[in-house]
């Protein structure tokens, strides 16, 4: 029976062209694969090898075409390892990421004020793209996703949690904090303080507000003291508005939150997950539905 790593040795040749350079690539050495690459050959019956130069190997046609399966092969068998142990490690958490922050927030809200979530739940703080979302759940990267689409895939439920919208806080010195809500054509020309990733926010925002500058800030304390010691406005929303991390950038009471009423302001959020972990996942879906917010 051909040997696995017989086909890893054989896959890692046709990519670097040479037995030195894919026994270096595999840490193993060049007389230990030149033995393993004989006995392929002999396993298989098929010559996989050209010999005849001097000094140097190359394929076979039929080497070439065994090299290219082998590849596929090593990639599913390293696919199957992949799903086994995501599966086992989801068996033993229930593993969330999302798409926008926002609902992340609130979910890590709720996960704390509920003993049972507090140590089943793990909330993924790096945002996913949309695009691989499938892949996150497939290969049993997550448990579930909170999307800002309906994924229409026979494998998967989506369903409707709530809409995220977005409020601003204006200094209490600028004529906007004065007016019950604005618009976005508002704020044009300002110079907003903002986490550095807002997932697709960032794109409808920077759309949608005309002249505004956005400073972008990576070091959560570091916007925390910004937003203390500057007048830079900031945003909010209905699901992270009463969060101790937002209550805290406005203790300085140098800030008005102010409603944005603006067609644009909107994004509908879904939990996405796998018909196999609905047992898990549909309880945290209900409860988010439940308990959404809906004013910023």
């Amino acid at each position: 029976m051909t040997d696995f790593e017989e086909l890893r040795q054989l896959a890692a040749f046709q990519q670097s062209g040479t037995l030195s350079a894919a026994a270096d690539e595999l840490r193993i050495t060049q007389p230990t694969m030149t033995r393993s690459m004989r006995r392929l050959e002999r396993e298989l019956g098929v010559q996989l090898f050209d010999r005849s130069a001097k000094n140097r190997i190359a394929l076979t046609p039929t080497g070439e075409l065994a090299a290219k399966e082998a590849k596929k092969l090593v990639e599913s068998y390293e696919n199957f390892l992949e799903k086994i142990r995501n599966a086992a490690n989801l068996s033993k958490e229930i593993v969330v990421r999302a798409v926008a922050p926002g609902p992340l927030r609130f979910l890590e809200h709720a996960a704390e004020s509920n003993a049972d979530w507090r140590t089943a739940i793990t909330v993924r703080g790096e945002l996913i793209e949309p695009g691989v979302v499938l892949d996150e759940l497939v290969q049993r990267k997550a448990t579930m996703i909170i999307t800002d689409r309906e994924i229409d895939d026979p494998r998967v439920d989506s369903l409707y949690l709530g809409a995220e919208f977005l409020g601003v806080a204006i200094d209490n010195f600028n004529p906007l904090a004065q007016r019950p809500s604005v618009s976005f054509d508002d704020l044009a020309g300002l110079s907003f303080v903002l986490v550095h990733d807002i997932g697709p926010w960032k794109e409808l925002v920077e759309a949608h507000i005309p002249n505004a500058q956005f400073l972008y800030q990576q070091d959560l304390p570091a916007l925390e003291q910004i937003s203390r010691y500057s007048t830079f406005p900031f945003f909010y929303s209905n699901l992270t508005r009463n969060l101790r991390l937002t209550d805290e950038r406005f203790m300085t009471r140098t800030r008005t939150p102010v409603a944005i009423t603006d067609s644009a302001n909107r994004i509908d959020f879904y939990a996405t997950f796998l018909h196999a972990n609905c047992r898990v996942a549909l309880p945290i879906q209900q409860y988010l539905a439940q308990h959404w917010p809906q004013e910023a």
